[in-house]
């Protein structure tokens, strides 16, 4: 797929108008094939907690004892034995998997799967629209070999066309890196699955919560959780690398552009972050002017006023008449002014400042 156009490029036809005022909304009508039921759990999502369970048992019935529900130990050894999973599919060839698909009576080619999965963003879509539909002698565990077939031979077969599922894939391993403490790995992985995300959902998707439904199979983690995530984990990577707080920039930058009706909250969270991220590169003029057009924007956004009186109050600011203690303080009762803080953000920072102006009279 080509890269996502903005709704404010020129329109690709040629016609010399924008986007938005152009072919946008022809294109919305097209994309509205998958638009269609959605179910409330991915059958990905439900694959993958499978696979969690089966690579580690104890976890299962540990699981079960804490809601109630007693394990049938031979049953569980049955499924683990018969039941498929992403394991068992990706030790076997392709050869081997499109022969079990002919067993179960699958009608299936390669120059046919080519051609159906031009039309599709979802292999899970494209299994039950080509190949549940077709007459097709699968039961029991069998049923869950089509869709994990497809899954598999999606990524072998086409691994440069992108679907949903590979954005799922980064996500979770990305998850999976982050618990063993491999966060270069985790941001790899994480920066791929945003260029995924920003490749499939359309222009005229303008909000992360509008992509969380474009998704006819629903991710293991929603965009709107996951955004978040990825820019909390740019800021702990940037804290040990400051290369890192570059692409926190880009990201936040292209984030609330290509979604800028997303919840104010989220919005606000990649403004304060991109202001942040130019004044942990020592870029404080730059930082300066973009928590001034936060706050202008949303004068009621407390983090906002925190970030930016943060800035010239933190002593590891030591550069062009940082820290500056009564800015600081400027900032601090503007925000106390204009915001509700009823966590003490603010107040717990003025109180924590008049000690450092008394030590420094001193």
């Amino acid at each position: 797929m080509s890269q996502k156009i903005n709704r404010n490029d020129p329109c690709p036809c040629g016609s010399g108008k924008k986007y938005k005022h152009c072919c946008l909304k022809k294109d919305a009508k097209v994309n509205q094939k998958y638009s269609g039921k959605r179910p409330f759990i991915g059958c990905l999502t439900i694959m993958r907690i499978d696979q969690e369970f089966k690579d580690n048992p104890k976890k299962f019935e540990e699981l079960g004892k804490n809601y109630g529900y007693p394990i049938d130990r031979e049953k569980m050894k049955e499924s683990m034995l018969h039941s498929w999973d992403f394991n068992k599919i990706r030790k076997m060839s392709t050869k081997e998997i499109i022969d079990k698909l002919h067993s179960l009576n699958i009608k299936f080619s390669v120059d046919d799967f080519k051609r159906q999965a031009g039309n599709y963003i979802s292999s899970i879509q494209l299994a039950k629209d080509y190949y549940f539909t077709q007459d097709h002698h699968a039961k029991g565990w069998d049923e869950d070999f089509i869709l994990l077939a497809i899954y598999e031979l999606w990524k072998r077969i086409i691994p440069d066309q992108v679907n949903i599922e590979m954005i799922d894939d980064e996500m979770q391993e990305g998850y999976d890196a982050l618990k063993s403490d491999k966060l270069n790995e985790c941001i790899e992985k994480w920066s791929r699955a945003w260029k995924t995300i920003v490749t499939i959902v359309p222009a005229y998707i303008d909000s992360v919560e509008e992509a969380d439904q474009f998704m006819l199979e629903p991710l293991t983690q929603s965009i709107y959780n996951w955004c978040q995530d990825f820019e909390m984990e740019l800021l702990n990577a940037g804290l040990q690398d400051k290369s890192y707080f570059k692409k926190r920039i880009e990201y936040c930058n292209k984030f609330y552009r290509l979604f800028p009706e997303t919840d104010d909250l989220i919005i606000q969270n990649m403004l304060r972050a991109e202001a942040e991220s130019y004044a942990e590169l020592g870029e404080f003029e730059t930082a300066d002017k973009l928590f001034g057009d936060l706050v202008n924007k949303y004068p009621d956004s407390i983090w906002g006023y925190v970030g930016w009186g943060d800035m010239y109050n933190w002593a590891k600011f030591i550069d062009k008449g940082f820290p500056n203690y009564k800015k600081a303080e400027e900032i601090y009762l503007c925000g106390l002014e204009q915001c509700d803080d009823e966590n003490n953000a603010i107040s717990d920072r003025l109180e924590d400042l008049k000690k450092k102006m008394n030590e420094k009279t001193e």
